[in-house]
């Protein structure tokens, strides 16, 4: 089976399903970028800001041109080596709307192993109806890593016979018992955010948890001082410009493998990110910033760690985070593996390392139900454009180079 897979920072889950093909097939992957930077050629910038511009009445022109450039994109990548599907992180990005009937043409599906995985109250209820609105499921099938996020999608408009819950493949190493973390100074992982993040006003670059941050920062200095080493984990899309790291602070690449960042963590620290879920599956001690009056008064709407004190260490004021953390780190927690991955899989989905297995055996079905739904026209396309395949000398210097530099 012969993959070509959309990167929008989904490194971790592309590694987890190559591994688990193993020899079995092949996935090459084309970064998102190559997309984006063709629809914007014929878009205006304004279709980047969020939904509702790409499904503007009036851009049916617009629709019409890149709908065209994307099939000509794709066949230019099937020439180059053929692929049994087009895999995307998700179908709502305005540069993969296309993609169902430019996939079409060449005889194979488009289909979605969604990278997003935990769903609160309010983006379940208010994000789900924006989706359904502006941009509903069009791919041919796609894999959810829960039950509560197949609700998501379904509330979106998602046919339930399109949609498999699988795991999320990235989280299958943490299935298995978690290695001993390395000697040394004690290391204290935070998770940063953007100001606007997790908020309803999430894109609007409001400066709503902008407080919280710095005075997390200011506790972080704190152990610091103490001797910790203290790392600084930004999200892969967020503006580092701005952090303030006291001394002995070191911020970490944002494309960092998470997961390696938290086998060496002694603990983590965080407000409201899926990575402290993943603590909880690695056996990793959480302490939850909580002490905000916004978040604590938008508790209902968020991912309420703040409800979980059994198991993690709920700070509620915030000269006590450096404290806590001093504390997190040595005490006794027999019993929490239980409620924690419990809690964890309710957001996360089924954690057995079985997710990547899945997700493939999903995609293979799709894969051979439309190797035989190919008619003799798009048999021919395949046929012609395969016989256009320029001997390998020659690609560097034919209009596939430009690909080649964007697909690995």
């Amino acid at each position: 089976m012969r993959l070509l897979v959309l990167d929008h920072y989904f490194q971790q889950d592309i590694e987890s399903l190559r591994e688990a093909l193993g020899d079995s097939g092949e996935i090459r992957v084309v970064s998102y970028d190559l997309l984006r930077r063709e629809a914007l050629k014929v878009f205006p910038p304004e279709v980047a800001t969020g939904l509702e511009p790409y499904a503007r009445p009036e851009w049916e022109g617009y629709r019409r041109e890149y709908s065209g450039r994307l099939k000509r994109l794709l066949e230019e990548l099937y020439m180059e080596r053929e692929f049994d599907a087009f895999v995307s992180p998700s179908d709502a990005f305005f540069y993969v709307r296309a993609a169902p009937e430019a996939a079409h043409a060449l005889g194979v599906p488009f289909l979605v192993a969604q990278k997003e995985t935990t769903i609160t109250d309010h983006t379940m209820r208010v994000h789900s109806e924006l989706v359904g609105a502006y941009a509903p499921p069009v791919a041919d099938h796609m894999t959810v890593c829960s039950e509560r996020h197949k609700r998501f999608w379904l509330r979106a408009g998602g046919d339930p016979e399109r949609i498999t819950v699988t795991g999320q493949p990235r989280f299958d190493v943490y299935a298995t018992a978690p290695s001993a973390r390395s000697g040394g100074p004690p290391v204290a992982l935070f998770f940063s955010y953007a100001a606007d993040s997790y908020h309803p006003s999430d894109g609007t670059g409001a400066s709503v948890w902008s407080q919280l941050h710095q005075e997390t920062e200011a506790g972080l200095a704190r152990l610091a001082e103490s001797g910790w080493t203290v790392l600084m984990k930004p999200h892969p899309q967020q503006d580092v410009s701005r952090l303030a790291l006291g001394s002995g602070v070191s911020l970490v690449d944002p494309q960092t493998d998470t997961r390696e960042l938290i086998a060496d963590a002694s603990v983590a620290i965080g407000f409201q990110t899926t990575a402290l879920l993943e603590c909880m599956l690695a056996g990793t001690p959480v302490v939850y910033t909580g002490w905000d009056a916004e978040a604590q008064r938008l508790s209902a709407e968020l991912i309420p760690f703040h409800e979980w004190g059994d198991v993690i260490d709920v700070v509620l004021r915030p000269e006590e985070l450096a404290p806590t953390v001093e504390v997190a780190r040595g005490r006794a927690r027999d019993g929490w593996a239980d409620r924690r991955r419990a809690i964890a899989e309710e957001f996360l989905g089924p954690v057995d390392g079985g997710a990547s297995v899945r997700t493939l055996q999903t995609i293979r079905s799709c894969v051979e139900t439309y190797e035989l739904q190919r008619d003799q026209t798009v048999q021919r396309r395949r046929e012609e454009l395969a016989g256009r395949r320029p001997p390998l000398k020659r690609r560097a210097r034919s209009g596939l180079d430009r690909l080649r530099r964007a697909v690995r």
